[in-house]
């Protein structure tokens, strides 16, 4: 089934109960996705208030490398 207008396959992340975050797959607007960069800053910064920061399916490899390598 086709992914309509500019909706990507992405990934929901929150802190999890170790070094790597819990990672939930969704449909989510390209445009609207947080690059690599600035998801590894929010999940390093994580407060009570945080909402998952959601990362699109390409830039995957990406954030693991600035992660920390772990994939």
């Amino acid at each position: 089934m086709a992914i309509a207008g500019a909706m990507t396959t992405a990934y929901s992340l929150t802190p999890g109960r170790g070094e790597r975050p819990n990672v939930d797959k969704t449909t989510f607007p390209s445009d609207k996705c947080t690059p690599p960069a600035v998801a590894v800053n929010l999940l390093r910064e994580w407060t009570a208030d945080s909402k998952p920061v959601i990362v699109q399916g390409s830039d995957m490899a990406q954030f693991w490398q600035l992660w920390g390598g772990v994939n």
